[in-house]
């Protein structure tokens, strides 16, 4: 894995580059190359042209764009070459890849950070004064003299009690007061003490989007091109299967491309609720995948986060990701270096069970009453739960809290998931006005604004991130072939009521999947999602110790929590479970708690 730093101090060239090289040493990097006040992990990251030096992180899936003006060899070159030659914006803009770069320009004695559309690859940066530090790493700034190490507040209490999807939804802020985050898709330019901050991909407007005719082959197509140039770009690679029809589909294009069956790797549970061994053997008996399956059950899940939350710069957003470090480790230690994951599926094709509300909210919106009327009879059908109960009068409130009529494809924030733990937090943190995020209206349709909001802001930002860190501690490649901004903008061609149909999510694409799929993973409705149970990893002795976590003195001193609440919640979490009654209990909120705890006193011996 490519991993990048450099610092920025006027006047400091020599000890400048030594500092970089100390902060890659710091986050595990035993040899860093470094070159004029940055370091990198492979010395092919690096390129100097003139008084140009980039350094990056990443990698072209589309090099025969560049090869065909310019002679480099590696990815590096040809982005510095093109640089040259049409500027860094129409540079960016001509690359299909995921990357996040430094550029060193001595010409106007300047430093520009950009970072890939989707922001796969991270990159984060420090600057006081004339002084600027960035890394693919937070840990690694923290080594900086004029880097605080102290915690962002207003992230904490985002952390301590709301749910995970509202870490990202300020794309500059991180944990760290003093780290700010490079935005997906933005440059960011230090020049002459000032910062300059620009997006070089747009959404393509409504009216492009609208004169589209996209076809299933068109899709299948570009789709198969995905995988097939991320094929190239990767070594040993292994594809995580869960059943569903994303991780399905990719390792289906892969054995279509190669012609051979393709290593794959799932986590089984015993908990049924939880387990997707039964969807997964349709793959398997299909004879496209070689399969190793790893049964996760019961791990002692504070030793677990004990181990993992060193390899995280943020909490880990839920158990999950325990579930993904544990595969990636196994994959490791199978010797495979790079994997293919299904991540951004669900965003590119309306996969969620909520984009139907905004489905909805389209249909209403253009006056589609008859057809409303049918998919909402058949989402009730479809999709009804014994917990979450689904009827009209829900998905028409869903409409209106989630979507504002008065400004067209305006979606509003979940302000129930919002406030929903509010009374766990300490009364100095209850004040959660400066947390609320704002979702501008992207496109006319409130699905593809919705969608856009996941990739950006909330689902995905965490998820990229989490699976990142993990693969890092492997030394494994993550490659995601739906997050290819070519296939995003296929399918903004294609209308709401084509990626929802009859109460099924990802209509559009289980029709382009005809052929690729056994009929069983193509055609089903229900989604278990990838999940960990982690409700059963705290029963016995894991809940004694999270007792032992929220009765310690260390935990009540760091003021977050009203104590009195919380344990009303713990508590009530646990008779539900030994109720065995089918409802709603608390365990996103006690993983939340849980994770940030652990992840806070591993801040602390930094």
């Amino acid at each position: 894995m490519g991993k990048i730093a450099g610092i920025q101090l006027p006047g400091e060239s020599a000890f400048a580059n030594d500092t970089a090289s100390v902060m890659l040493q710091s986050i595990g990097v035993e040899r860093p190359i470094c070159l004029l006040n940055c370091a990198s992990s492979d010395k092919e990251d690096f390129s100097i042209l003139g008084k140009r030096i980039l350094v990056l992180d990443g990698m072209i899936y589309n090099p025969e764009d560049f090869r065909a003006e310019y002679k480099g060899h590696t990815d590096s070159e040809l982005i510095l070459m093109s640089i040259e030659k049409i500027g860094l914006p129409a540079t960016l803009a001509k690359i299909n890849g995921d990357f996040a770069l430094a550029l060193i320009d001595q010409h106007s004695d300047s430093l520009t950070l950009a970072r890939d559309r989707f922001g796969i690859r991270p990159l984060y940066y420090s600057s006081k004064g004339p002084n600027c530090g960035f890394s693919s790493s937070i840990r690694s700034l923290l080594n900086l003299s004029f880097v605080s190490k102290k915690i962002n507040p207003t992230f904490l209490k985002t952390a301590a009690a709301l749910n995970y999807r509202f870490l990202d939804t300020h794309p500059n802020r991180t944990p760290f007061l003093d780290v700010v985050q490079v935005p997906p898709g933005s440059i960011v330019e230090f020049k002459k003490g000032s910062i300059n901050n620009y997006s070089f991909y747009e959404w393509q407007s409504d009216e492009k989007r609208q004169g589209l005719i996209v076809r299933e082959t068109d899709y299948i197509e570009l789709f198969e091109d995905s995988v097939a140039r991320r094929l190239k770009k990767s070594s040993d690679p292994i594809f995580t299967l869960s059943g569903g029809l994303d991780s399905s589909a990719v390792i289906a294009m892969a054995h279509k491309i190669t012609g051979i069956p393709q290593p794959a790797i799932s986590s089984i549970h015993e908990d049924k609720s939880f387990d997707e061994k039964l969807e997964i053997m349709d793959i398997v008996n299909s004879g496209i995948v070689e399969w190793e399956a790893v049964s996760i059950d019961n791990p002692d899940i504070f030793d677990l986060l004990e181990k993992v939350t060193p390899h995280h710069e943020y909490p880990i957003p839920t158990a999950t990701w325990l579930n993904h470090f544990i595969l990636t480790e196994k994959a490791k230690n199978l010797g495979y270096r790079s994997r293919f994951t299904g991540l951004g599926g669900d965003e590119l094709n309306a996969g969620e069970y909520d984009y139907f509300f905004y489905f909805f909210a389209d249909l209403k919106h253009q006056k589609k009453d008859a057809l409303l009327r049918k998919e909402i009879e058949a989402w009730i059908r479809n999709h009804n739960h014994p917990i979450f109960q689904k009827s009209k009068h829900l998905a028409m409130s869903q409409i209106s809290k989630l979507t504002s009529p008065s400004a067209t494809g305006n979606c509003n924030p979940d302000i129930e998931l919002l406030y929903k733990y509010q009374k766990l937090l300490h009364s100095d943190l209850t004040d959660l006005s400066d947390v609320i995020p704002t979702y501008p209206a992207t496109s006319d349709s409130y699905l593809l604004s919705h969608s856009r909001n996941e990739l950006l802001q909330t689902t995905m930002p965490c998820c990229l991130r989490a699976s990142n860190l993990n693969s890092n501690a492997m030394g494994i490649s993550d490659f995601h072939p739906f997050l290819d901004y070519r296939l995003f903008e296929l399918m903004d061609g294609v209308p709401s009521e084509q990626k929802i149909q009859n109460g099924i999510t990802k209509a559009f694409a289980r029709r382009a999947y005809k052929g690729l799929l056994p009929e069983s993973t193509r055609t089903r409705i229900a989604k278990k999602g990838w999940n960990a149970p982690a409700h059963q990893w705290f029963a016995d002795e894991g809940r004694k110790k999270l007792l032992d976590l929220i009765s310690s003195r260390q935990f009540i001193e760091r003021g977050i929590y009203n104590q009195k609440e919380l344990h009303k919640v713990v508590n009530q979490h646990f008779k539900i479970l030994e109720s065995g009654k089918n409802i709603e209990n608390h365990m996103m909120v006690i993983w939340q708690i849980v994770s940030l705890e652990i992840w806070l006193r591993n801040m602390e011996s930094l």
